[in-house]
C-alpha cells in the first residue's frame, strides 16, 4: 500500500468533526489522520480480527521504538564504541 492509496484527513478536522470527517468509509479504506507532530492510521477491522490487528500494531510500535533508540545511540556516538569500550560499559553497569 502506498501513501497515495491512503485517504488523508487533518487530525484537527477529525477532532472537530469526529467520524463525520471520514464520510462513508468502505471496509477496504485505510485512513491517515495527519497532524503536525503525530499522525494516526485507521484501518477497518472486523470483530473476528481485532486481536490480530492489535498484535500487529504492537509489533509496529516496537519496531518504531527500536529505530528511535538506534537513532539516539548513533546521535550519541555509541555506534563507534570499540569492543573493549563496550565490555567496559557492561562491567560498569553490572557493578552499579
Amino acid at each position: 500500500m502506498t501513501e497515495a492509496s491512503v485517504k488523508t484527513v487533518a487530525l484537527r478536522t477529525f477532532q472537530r468533526e469526529g467520524a463525520r470527517a471520514l464520510g462513508s468509509v468502505s471496509p477496504a479504506e485505510t485512513w491517515l489522520l495527519a497532524g503536525k507532530e503525530k499522525s494516526f492510521i485507521l484501518i477497518p477491522v472486523s470483530a473476528d480480527h481485532r486481536a490480530e490487528a492489535l498484535d500487529l500494531a504492537e509489533g509496529v510500535m516496537a519496531v518504531m521504538a527500536l529505530r528511535q533508540a538506534q537513532a539516539g545511540a548513533v546521535a550519541a556516538g555509541l555506534d563507534r564504541l570499540t569492543d573493549r569500550q563496550i565490555d567496559a560499559e557492561i562491567r560498569k553497569a553490572r557493578k552499579g
